[in-house]
């Protein structure tokens, strides 16, 4: 009889110890400054600029432009009487500017489609400005041309300093040249995600903007109220029929209630192109610091999210086209004491 065989002991396998994975690092988005000028500068473009001839171009636009609502806000509806050249007709309300181009280094496509940071050194103020045109000459002295309305938003005067600076991080990516030199990085934060939105209540009070508005201004308001009792005004279908696209509580919740891409009855006769911001507290409350950082962040996303000027920021009562009869006292004392365009601008250079 065979000898049954004694079963073996399996051998455990010894487990290796797991080595831990070094944590990725965030890395930051890089800046890479592709142009950049400081001199004195000048004013051009629109139907008074007689240094422009009728029938004068742009080097960076087409008449094809104008039926593209990303270039045509630029433009006035229709050309100044005896004048067919896209240089009269450039709105001069608008941010633009000309500077003496390397299209080697910076392509007139990407300058197209770019976004500069315009700068007065001497008081600090900033401005977003496309790129329009070449100049101005050699001769002037001058680095820069720019609108007579982004002019007067920064506090310059013809042969005042500016300093113009354009990032790849501010333009849609074009295909670039061979040989195109660009000077050394430098780090920059990324750019700002749109704040938490802790619900969005829906107001029927609203519109869709017209086809090719650009929005262009950022309209800061006070409830006088409660967080109910504006939430509760905004979703009223009655006959004022008010709204407005958000509203930030004491706390810092941030509510939406109108769509960005749609007009919210904030501002009269200022909606078509405008975001209104509503502030919870009373006519004589401050912000609450929680709501300040708050409204600060959601200021900052949609400067960037529809390239808005910093410098159309205001106040309900002192924002371009408002024309409600007698005006109104908001945002009251939400933003400082005095109840001026000054105490906003101060507020938003101090905080966004």
């Amino acid at each position: 009889m065979a000898q049954k065989r004694k079963p073996s002991k399996k051998r455990t396998a010894t487990k290796r110890p797991q080595r831990k994975k070094p944590a990725k690092q965030k890395i930051q988005p890089v800046e890479e400054i592709l142009f950049r000028v400081e001199g004195k500068m000048s004013t051009f473009g629109g139907p008074k600029d007689t240094g422009m001839s009728a029938d004068e171009g742009l080097a960076l636009f087409s008449q094809a432009d104008l039926q593209d609502p990303k270039y045509s806000y630029l433009f006035l509806p229709a050309p100044p009487p005896g004048t067919t050249g896209l240089g009269r007709r450039l709105n001069p309300d608008k941010y633009y500017f000309a500077c003496r181009w390397n299209y080697n280094d910076t392509p007139r496509e990407f300058l197209k489609r770019a976004l500069a940071r315009v700068e007065n050194p001497a008081n600090g103020r900033t401005a977003d400005a496309r790129p329009a045109d070449w100049g101005p000459h050699l001769s002037t002295g001058r680095v820069a041309d720019l609108s007579p309305g982004l002019a007067a938003a920064l506090g310059l005067q013809t042969d005042d300093v500016v300093r113009i600076t354009i990032s790849a991080l501010r333009a849609i990516p074009v295909k670039p040249v061979k040989g195109a030199k660009r000077a050394a990085p430098v780090n920059r934060t990324a750019p700002p995600g749109k704040p938490v939105i802790k619900q969005f209540i829906r107001s029927p009070n609203c519109s869709s903007r017209n086809v090719g508005t650009k929005i262009d201004k950022i309209v800061l308001h006070c409830t006088e109220g409660s967080l109910a009792s504006a939430l509760a005004e905004f979703q009223k279908s009655d006959s004022r029929k008010v709204s407005a696209h958000y509203v930030i509580d004491r706390n810092g919740d941030i509510y939406q209630m109108v769509n960005d891409a749609d007009c919210a009855n904030h501002c009269m006769g200022a909606n078509s192109g405008s975001i209104g911001i509503e502030h919870v507290g009373s006519e004589t409350d401050a912000l609450a610091a929680p709501q300040a950082a708050a409204s600060a962040a959601l200021i900052r996303w949609l400067l960037q999210e529809h390239q808005i000027p910093r410098t159309n920021i205001f106040g309900h009562d002192f924002t371009p086209g408002y024309s409600r009869p007698g005006g109104t006292s908001c945002p009251d004392k939400l933003f400082g004491p005095e109840h001026s365009q000054t105490t906003i601008a101060a507020w938003v250079a101090a905080n966004v």
